[in-house]
């Protein structure tokens, strides 16, 4: 997806001041010049095209927010004011409850993508800056609260698919009533989580590199070769299938594919079958990185480890191991 095809419908903004107990709501939408649509655009782009974003679904039977979701008439102004009003009330009663949770312009906006209607709730979350004032008698610096950048990434903002009723949210725990909650999932919305794609893949990295740690604390090669077919997983699916992943890396070794199976049913992602957006994120497969028991650290890009013509590695008799660089023709320290 392009950031050009997100087209800006309708917009409206509520004043969420949970520091000072101030609310105000507004009963007419934004005028959506080209400077604001380029705004909206630009935060609502970065979270759909994140791996940080989480997928979730609606307790529908629970959730008001789904109800009125359900009913809402995006085509109709006042309909579509009147909805924001409300879901920027109930937010802000949550907000109320913890002095943890900051402050913030609650933007509401209906976008199309790809013909398909969706709204962002935006939690524009107040941050302290200064600005110079300048009147005919006196200069000063006054520090005010702003809403975050163009280029800024929202920590708390929501997307939700008017078709489908489909969710992809970023949000942080803060703490109500003494404990720890993702109070805008858990008691916002009131839906289902699933994982963000870029923690799946930290989880199924983490877990294949302890697993190995673990069974071949000694073998070098059997490390490596695991992160290699691993990343050629990857490359031939584009996306992680967590089943066949632990067949294929550890199916010759029941006690090793147990112990898999057992860590990936623990984050709840035995049957899980996900992608990435960001080439960055699964930018770890790239390079073979060893760090020996000495602290010495060697990276291997991974195209020069899978020729096997530079690399070599040698299991020595006394259950130690050489790794040999060959063909070096020129070296650069940094």
């Amino acid at each position: 997806m392009e950031r050009d095809e997100i087209i800006i419908r309708k917009a409206i903004v509520h004043i969420l001041d949970c520091d000072s107990g101030f609310m105000k709501t507004s009963n007419a939408l934004l005028d959506l010049g080209p400077d604001l649509n380029e705004f909206l655009r630009g935060h609502i782009f970065r979270l759909m095209d994140s791996d940080d974003t989480k997928q979730c679904h609606f307790y529908e039977e629970a959730s008001p927010v789904y109800s009125m979701l359900e009913q809402l008439n995006e085509k109709e102004e006042d309909q579509f004011i009147e909805v924001s009003k409300v879901l920027a009330e109930n937010l802000f009663d949550l907000m109320c409850e913890s002095v943890e949770i900051p402050p913030a312009d609650f933007i509401c906006v209906s976008f199309q993508v790809e013909s398909q209607v969706h709204l962002a709730l935006l939690k524009m979350n107040y941050k302290d800056s200064y600005v110079h004032l300048q009147s005919d008698e006196s200069n000063d610096i006054v520090k005010q609260r702003i809403i975050p950048s163009n280029s800024a990434r929202l920590t708390e903002a929501v997307l939700i698919n008017l078709e489908t009723m489909d969710i992809r949210l970023v949000e942080k725990r803060y703490e109500i009533k003494d404990e720890k909650i993702n109070y805008l999932s858990e008691r916002f919305l009131m839906c289902h989580t699933d994982l963000a794609p870029k923690r799946k893949f930290n989880i199924l990295t983490r877990v294949i590199n302890d697993i190995n740690n673990k069974y071949d604390s000694a073998d070098v090669e059997t490390k490596l070769e695991t992160k290699s077919r691993l990343q050629k997983e990857f490359e031939e699916a584009q996306e992680f299938n967590v089943s066949e992943i632990g067949d294929r890396i550890f199916g010759n070794s029941p006690e090793k594919k147990e112990a898999f199976d057992d860590k990936m049913e623990r984050y709840d992602m035995q049957y899980d079958n996900f992608s990435v957006v960001k080439e960055s994120t699964v930018k770890k497969l790239e390079k073979q990185v060893i760090v020996t028991d000495t602290g010495i650290e060697i990276s291997i890009p991974m195209e020069e480890y899978n020729t096997k013509q530079n690399v070599i590695i040698t299991r020595e008799a006394d259950g130690t191991a050489t790794i040999t660089i060959r063909n070096i023709e020129g070296v650069t320290v940094k």
